[in-house]
């Protein structure tokens, strides 16, 4: 007999249960593992009895003898051991039943079923991610420090991936300005890569957090697939993303399609100089629906220059047209 009484999401028992779906979402969606939760109040349920699967949610077959065939397999000591680092390492686990969850990456289409979290910072409404390439020129990194500072200054939190370049200047420039709160995502918690950004990540962690949805790396081949999952919580908790400086390919253009794809707001910033592939990257984001921005003081405009929760809205600006450009 199945049990429908509501466990203590948060207790240690339950959270094995949640862990057990870590990165699993080709077998199960969120939504369908919440859809049973809510019916049986536990995923040992579903643990148990993988049917309920097929029986609950009308999954395939072939759905539910692949979900059989990685239950079967998984084991409770793993995910316990699991459980156990997570905490040794000040992992919170923020599951998608959580009011801490944040409010706007549960309103995209594909959520992750919970996030690890370290850190002070729990608030992710006024959230603006910076993005850029890895190869940055010193206008980028100056730019992507001089947005984000000024951004922070205003209240909002910036959210950035803590790679080389970009990232990592969006992030400082978010810790220079007074009271400024940053958010790296990232595509697992541990080990922080790169391991040169570790300082980093520790002064993160104290103005902000860190977050992501696997908790260690992986020794398979998937470490790329890692990076654009990343890119998915990074435009998710946004409201909007401002691409600083990029070529035609790379990580910023997947980060650039998937938050367009989510109804996210896009600004790219205009490079200086008319050739080379900043411009190149510039004029692809623009083609793609992003819009373009000049200067931090243009950015502001189209952002709007009040703090968060005055009438300005981030969706109010006009589109620019690339002919201005």
């Amino acid at each position: 007999m199945i049990s429908r009484e509501r466990q203590d999401y948060h207790s240690d028992e339950e959270l094995i249960y949640w862990l057990a779906f870590e990165d699993k979402s080709d077998l199960i969606s969120t939504h369908e593992i919440v859809r049973i939760f809510d019916r049986y109040g536990s995923l040992r349920a579903l643990w148990q009895h993988p049917s309920i699967y097929h029986n609950n949610l009308g999954g395939s077959d072939y759905g539910l003898r692949r979900l059989s065939t990685y239950i079967g397999h998984a084991k409770l000591s793993d995910l316990e051991k699991k459980l156990k680092f997570a905490k040794s390492n000040n992992y919170k686990i923020i599951q998608y039943i959580d009011e801490k969850y944040p409010r706007t990456l549960k309103a995209t289409k594909n959520p992750p079923l919970f996030v690890f979290h370290k850190g002070s910072l729990l608030d992710f409404d006024e959230c603006i991610a910076v993005a850029g390439t890895r190869d940055a020129s010193s206008y980028g990194r100056a730019m992507a420090r001089k947005i984000s500072k000024t951004l922070a200054s205003k209240g909002y939190t910036i959210v950035s991936g803590l790679a080389r370049g970009i990232d990592e200047w969006a992030h400082v420039g978010a810790l220079e300005a007074q009271g400024g709160r940053t958010v790296a995502v990232l595509a697992w918690m541990n080990p922080v890569y790169p391991s040169e950004h570790s300082r980093l990540a520790e002064d993160i962690s104290k103005r902000g957090a860190i977050i992501s949805e696997r908790l260690v790396s992986p020794k398979d081949r998937s470490v790329p697939s890692k990076f654009v999952q990343r890119n998915y919580i990074t435009s998710g908790i946004s409201r909007c993303v401002i691409a600083v400086e990029s070529g035609k390919e790379g990580g910023t253009v997947h980060q650039v399609q998937i938050a367009l794809h989510q109804g996210k707001k896009v600004f790219v910033l205009k490079p200086k100089g008319n050739k080379g592939r900043a411009i190149d990257g510039f004029r692809l984001f623009v083609n793609m629906g992003a819009t373009p921005v000049r200067s931090t003081k243009d950015l502001l405009e189209r952002i709007g220059e009040d703090l968060p929760g005055r009438e300005k809205k981030l969706d109010s600006f006009a589109q620019y047209s690339i002919e201005k450009f």
